[in-house]
């Protein structure tokens, strides 16, 4: 009764482990259930304390512990410091990559364990990390938050410890990172990191992010320019950076680029978005739609997805398998992929869906909105 309550608990309060936690473990004397665990907020706590007691009619000896956690402290905020970050599904590096963020990604910090962080990114993500994170309280957060931004237009580039090109780097930097703008010299921009660290990048391999994100927009034209700048960038399970991507990491990374944060996995960017009606042995999707692919619903067995692409127009599709390349699902194409064909399953539409889609664009999103331009 116990474990049956609890798993009706989790599928209601926290469906999907990947964006909420809910580690909660019962046992019961009679009538009176002590749980133990953790959970993600207070207001989840409250609910399943609610519904414990009225479903199952049990005294409740409370021992959960809502995150943050105690042991880290009143700094619960925090943004990426590195180029990119790697999270993982647990606290120790062999444990599987389950995503990355980059530099000047703010997350939610939840709890601490040696020297690993479990946070939580702007698209929800859980993840393990012990790379470089600028912890703060509420206060350093905002502060940073309102500063001027500059945003990191090249696929890869270095920030510089003086204004020449041959000066000692301070780091590399991907496509997508932010970094306070502090002013600006000739051709290059004067920056902070995070954590207070400074130095100068390339105007040519940059830009300040009001600017960019006034003109961000998710045309067809501007998602397939951007897939195409990332041919040939490896395949890497947990990658979303232009060091290397996985399938859903890929279009996460574009869409972002151009404005608009997807969900993490190919699974939820599956969610969101316009479901597009395709007519039996026609294939009529527009440049920027997303293609699904994986395994059929049948014989007991729900849908199960596994790779996303971006839809060139009609039957032609860019994506991440091995490395960023061109496939198509007409057999009269040379890049034409029987696997794939096979594997195909349901198209959505990004480009143009309403508030109520679950698309989320940057200039919607506090963190970025509140950047001073």
């Amino acid at each position: 009764m116990v474990d049956a309550l609890l798993s009706e608990a989790r599928s209601r309060l926290a469906p999907d482990p990947r964006t909420a936690v809910f580690d909660v473990k019962g046992t019961a004397s009679g009538k009176t259930m002590t749980l133990t665990g953790d959970v993600q907020d207070a207001a989840m706590k409250e609910q399943l304390l609610r519904f414990i007691r009225e479903k199952g009619g049990y005294t409740v000896i409370d021992s959960i512990a809502a995150l943050p956690a105690q042991s880290v402290g009143e700094k619960t905020f925090g943004v990426i410091d590195v180029s990119v970050a790697n999270l993982r599904t647990g606290p120790e590096h062999r444990a599987e990559m389950a995503s990355q963020a980059i530099l000047g990604t703010p997350v939610k910090v939840l709890k601490k364990k040696g020297g690993w962080y479990l946070v939580q990114t702007p698209d929800e993500y859980l993840g393990w990390t012990d790379d470089r994170l600028e912890r703060m309280t509420k206060d350093g957060y905002d502060a940073w938050a309102h500063l001027p931004k500059l945003i990191v237009t090249a696929e890869l580039s270095w920030v510089h410890t003086s204004k020449e090109i041959t000066s000692q780097h301070v780091s590399d930097v991907v496509a997508g990172s932010l970094l306070a703008l502090k002013g600006s010299s000739g051709d290059f921009y004067d920056v902070e990191y995070p954590d207070g660290r400074t130095g100068f990048i390339a105007k040519d391999q940059s830009e300040p992010f009001g600017t960019w994100l006034a003109k961000a927009q998710d045309t067809p034209e501007r998602i397939v320019a951007t897939a195409k700048r990332f041919f040939g960038v490896p395949y890497l399970w947990g990658g979303t950076s232009s060091k290397g991507m996985d399938c859903s990491g890929f279009t996460k990374t574009v869409y972002y680029l151009n404005g608009v944060l997807l969900p993490r996995d190919a699974d939820q960017q599956a969610a969101v978005g316009d479901s597009i009606d395709i007519p039996e042995g026609k294939m009529d999707l527009r440049p920027g739609d997303l293609l699904f692919f994986g395994s059929h619903a049948g014989a007991g067995k729900p849908e199960h997805i596994t790779h996303v692409a971006i839809s060139l127009g009609g039957r032609r599709f860019i994506h991440s398998s091995a490395d960023v390349h061109i496939n198509s699902l007409n057999p009269a194409d040379s890049d034409y992929s029987d696997f794939r064909a096979a594997n195909f399953l349901r198209a959505c539409r990004i480009i143009g869906a309403g508030e109520t889609s679950g698309v989320r664009r940057l200039a919607g999103i506090p963190y970025y909105r509140g950047i001073e331009h």
